[in-house]
């Protein structure tokens, strides 16, 4: 039968075929919410509509996956499946929450709400120019869902083409460790406190011997010098691991991302190969 999903992409057909790239694999991504039904159910017919409008409010931050139970029963019987409706949201390839039975609009908005990416309210804030708000909000949100740290990456890009490159630093350095340090937002970070302590110059005590290595890695680099800089940033990792939360190993990798000659990219593959 029809379906008044079939018009919106991001509302699909789950099938046992396409199951895992279109659940598992997305919810790697972003949230993705199952909805198991059968036409012969008239609580699912009730339901789908309902389910319909809340992922069009939603635009796309959960993708919904229409999964017909009477076609599939193999796959249905493998996942659990036991009473319909059912709307089970996947995140990281994991059932995280669920709501069973015929769900009232405001209890499907609230299960939505609860896992949405918080993208659009941190870009909202960094729009209004109100940057501190938005760190708080993306750093909330990596808090309450560790995968959810586009929005903060995305605003911070923003930061550092518009110039500000401190209030970038200051974004992602508020992100929980676990999120900071990982991905893109590892690498953007690690070059973000490079340029801070470039900006700060010799303003401010040196703190430590780690600390006077790591001012001496961002001196190099606003030389251009990426193999000094590294040298000086695997020495500062050397002296004290723990400097800023392990930033100077981070900075080097960093480093080594960026183009470079090929004797440049040897001296700094080498210094980092016994850290790898």
């Amino acid at each position: 039968m029809p379906r008044p999903a079939a018009v919106l992409p991001y509302v699909i057909d789950g099938t046992a075929e396409n199951f895992s790239r279109a659940v598992l694999e997305n919810s790697r991504r972003g949230p993705v919410a199952v909805n198991f039904w059968s036409p012969r159910a008239g609580p699912c017919l009730v339901l789908m509509p309902r389910l319909v409008r809340i992922a069009e409010e939603f635009g796309g931050r959960i993708l919904l996956v229409m999964l017909n139970t009477d076609d599939h029963g193999r796959l249905v019987t493998r996942l659990g499946v036991r009473a319909l409706p059912l709307v089970q949201i996947f995140r990281g390839g994991e059932v995280i929450d669920s709501l069973q039975g015929v769900s009232s609009e405001v209890d499907l908005r609230a299960l939505f709400a609860r896992h949405a990416p918080a993208s659009d309210a941190v870009l909202q804030a960094h729009m209004r120019g109100d940057t501190a708000q938005a760190a708080r909000l993306a750093a909330q949100s990596a808090l309450e869902r560790p995968g959810d740290t586009d929005a903060a990456l995305q605003v911070a890009r923003l930061l550092v083409l518009d110039k500000r490159p401190r209030e970038a630093f200051a974004l992602l350095d508020a992100l929980p460790p676990q999120a900071r340090d990982e991905g893109e937002i590892a690498a953007l970070h690690a070059h973000l406190a490079l340029i801070a302590a470039i900006l700060e110059g010799g303003n401010g005590p040196v703190l430590s011997e780690a600390d006077g290595l790591f001012r001496e890695a961002a001196s190099a680099l606003a030389h251009d010098d990426y193999e000094a800089a590294c040298e000086r940033l695997v020495a500062c990792a050397a002296c004290d691991p723990d400097y800023r939360q392990g930033l100077a190993l981070r900075a080097a990798r960093a480093l080594a991302a960026l183009p470079m000659s090929l004797e440049a990219r040897a001296h700094i593959d080498a210094l980092l190969a016994p850290r790898r």
